[in-house]
């Protein structure tokens, strides 16, 4: 009886677009907004290097404009517009399954379809991942050194249970929307734990609103759209854990993704198996997901591309912007 092989069923060139649109139409983080697509990185990611200098100009300082006059030896002096600029940053991961793991997709009507949606399923786990790592490395380092001025800190790790000043709460949004001051209502978009998440429905306090098209409806908390995902930042102390809940502004993220030389590959290794062989499909990624205003410092990467844990390191990121309200992004540190 023939039997069917992922070298059979595996056209990179069909497999590999499918892939890709499939992260994007189901991947939360995407359909949110936070990330922008950003011609600029993707023509970064056409060519060489590991970093691109992003270049910005300062918004315009407050200074009084000048009273005018109808003396002629009294002269105006301009102002000056400055730049400075930006650092973001390439990566590429990869990963690889063999036959053994996808024997049942082989098995089933349109194999290839159905590979690609477990492989975009992977990707959207490791997007997410690679967002709350870098979104975990961008408030450490301003918590380190910009006076925590986008972090609103209600949590404790005092002995007994929460009191409802410490407990994420709509008040406690509110509060932690105004670290952006007049810039506030750029926050669209809530990243939480879904223990926070469970609470909030306890409370009744989530509404659900149907996408653009009507199809998929998609939780909704002070007008905030949410993102639930177990892998943002929750910090075990002796007696409580505190827990990160991001509010994040449309676009506030650059996104790229430009496919490498060869973005997906299948290998037939015959040896393995005892002799029966073993069917193995690659998938290579490369792109660019930036915070605007935050730059890359590439202080402590072991090897090309950083880690998860490397993206969470505060050293790694130093804001640019020099406003606090020019970052769409704001931390709430909540206990429950």
């Amino acid at each position: 009886m023939a039997v069917t092989r992922l070298t059979d069923v595996i056209v990179p060139e069909v497999f590999y677009p499918y892939m890709v649109k499939e992260t994007m139409e189901k991947s939360a983080i995407f359909q949110s907004g936070i990330l922008r697509q950003d011609g600029s990185l993707a023509s970064f990611l056409g060519g060489g290097g590991r970093t691109v200098n992003v270049p910005f100009w300062k918004d315009l300082d407050n200074t009084e404009s000048n009273v005018a006059n109808d003396n002629p030896a009294s002269t105006a002096t301009p102002g000056k517009i400055t730049a400075d600029k930006d650092v973001a940053l390439r990566q590429i991961r990869t990963y690889g399954w063999s036959s053994a793991k996808l024997t049942a997709e082989l098995a089933g009507d349109d194999p290839q379809r159905r590979i690609a949606e477990r492989v975009s399923a992977y990707w959207i786990r490791q997007f997410q991942r690679i967002l709350t790592n870098t979104l975990k490395g961008v408030f450490e380092d301003n918590i380190a050194n910009d006076s925590a001025d986008m972090v609103h800190t209600i949590g404790t790790d005092a002995a007994g249970s929460a009191t409802a000043a410490e407990i994420i709460s709509a008040e406690a949004i509110l509060d932690t929307k105004q670290t952006m001051g007049d810039a506030a209502d750029e926050l669209d978009s809530l990243i939480m734990h879904s223990a926070a998440f469970t609470r909030l429905q306890k409370l009744n306090l989530i509404d659900y609103i149907p996408d653009s098209e009507g199809k998929v409806r998609f939780p909704t908390y002070l007008g905030y759209r949410v993102i639930v995902d177990d892998n943002v930042t929750v910090v075990a102390g002796t007696n409580r854990s505190m827990y990160w809940t991001y509010l994040v502004a449309n676009g506030a993220l650059g996104w790229a993704e430009v496919p490498v030389a060869t973005p997906v590959e299948t290998d037939h290794k015959p040896a393995q198996g005892n002799g029966m062989g073993v069917d193995e499909l690659w998938v290579r990624r490369q792109f660019v997901m930036h915070p605007y205003g935050i730059k890359w410092t590439d202080t402590t990467v072991t090897d090309e591309f950083p880690t998860f844990a490397e993206l969470a390191t505060a050293g790694n990121w130093d804001r640019v912007y020099p406003e606090r309200k020019q970052i769409g992004l704001a931390l709430l540190r909540h206990n429950l």
